[in-house]
């Protein structure tokens, strides 16, 4: 009866420690698609301003590019961390 007890008491710990590991993966999924967002959001910039498509706009301002891929890179990297920091505030991810 008492070894039934400690086989059942280690089969949940050894679940619980599974399901831990299995958080862990789920939160760095999370961190890794947001990340990859953001990304995607400062390429989608680079790549809009950057076409070779006479805009009479552009005539002039050949240093605006690398200004909008600044500002599209500080602004992506700031919706990243604030997104993580709400996270973290709301209890959805660990430290």
């Amino acid at each position: 009866m008492q070894l039934r007890e400690y086989i059942d008491d280690t089969e949940d710990y050894i679940n619980i420690q599974l399901d831990s590991h299995r958080n862990q993966l789920i939160q760095l999924e999370l961190f890794l698609s947001l990340g990859t967002v953001c990304l995607s959001i400062y390429s989608l910039v680079g790549a809009i301003f950057g076409m070779n498509i006479p805009y009479t706009w552009k005539d002039g301002h050949g240093y605006m590019f690398k200004w909008v891929v600044m500002l599209g890179g500080m602004v992506s990297a700031s919706l990243f961390l604030s997104i993580v920091t709400y996270a973290r505030r709301k209890g959805l991810v660990g430290s």
